[in-house]
């Protein structure tokens, strides 16, 4: 359970959480992280609030003085941001910024798991590859955009080629009939890892392609003497990752400024 959890391992994941911010931003191209004491601040130039965080990493981190702050950093760059909100790191943060009217977007589980997986169903059907060719990293960038409907420009901006540089990152791509179905992201700092933007198109959901990519995520990351493995699940996805082994240990939850039209 979240209380039961070994103060040591909290502490990595905690840096974890930092590191992998710092893995994401510097290798978007034109993308920028400053790492403070109390805050994190992302910065891509996308027009996508979630490519733009404010991250407090305490109570301090998080006052009328920091949003206002983050707020001017981001319009003076004319650029939509987000409010990253992880539990752990400020409880009662959520409160704080309804009070401030932020629109809050739905909660996402933080999910560990330390050790085997369980073993599961996998679809012997799938093929899975690492991506490692500028062509696979397009189908990458393809496969995000179909399924976050993000603008395709955006991911190949977010996905640079400095991915294919980057020992740390591993880019998956699953194939049923000849094609890319479902992709996955598999990001390495000091003995942790973390699963991001699992996807998979529509009409292969329920095929077990999902689970598949992750089993085998999973495997790498052990190789790789990563001792423990997060990921950031929506409640319907939870049911994914707990068959394989996850278990909750904090929540995040994004929080936009207010006064912005999201339409």
């Amino acid at each position: 359970t979240e209380e039961d959890m070994d103060a040591s391992i909290r502490a990595i994941l905690d840096r974890h959480i930092i590191d992998v911010q710092s893995l994401i931003y510097r290798n978007i191209a034109g993308g920028s992280l400053e790492v403070m004491p109390h805050w994190v601040r992302g910065f891509s130039g996308l027009q996508q609030p979630v490519f733009n965080t404010f991250l407090p990493r305490d109570l301090a981190g998080l006052s009328d003085d920091t949003l206002a702050d983050t707020a001017a950093f981001f319009s003076s760059r004319n650029t939509l941001y987000g409010v990253e909100l992880i539990e752990d790191f400020v409880p009662g943060g959520a409160d704080y910024l309804n009070d401030c009217h932020y629109q809050s977007l739905p909660p996402e589980l933080a999910l560990v798991i330390s050790g085997q997986p369980n073993e599961v169903d996998r679809n012997t059907e799938i093929m899975i590859e690492k991506v490692d060719t500028v062509p696979s990293l397009t189908a990458f960038c393809t496969l995000m955009h179909l399924v976050f409907d993000f603008p395709l420009r955006d991911m190949i901006k977010l996905y640079s080629v400095a991915h294919l540089k980057e020992d740390r990152i591993g880019l998956y791509l699953a194939f049923l009939d000849e094609q890319p179905v479902s992709a996955g992201a598999l990001l390495r700092t000091n003995g942790a890892a973390s699963i991001t933007n699992l996807v998979t198109i529509d009409d292969y959901r329920g095929q077990g392609v999902a689970t598949t990519l992750t089993y085998r995520m999973l495997a790498d990351a052990r190789e790789l003497d990563c001792d423990h493995v997060m990921a950031y699940s929506t409640a319907q996805g939870f049911s994914l990752f707990h068959r394989l082994g996850f278990e909750i240990f904090s929540q995040r939850q994004w929080f936009l400024p207010p006064g912005i039209d999201y339409e």
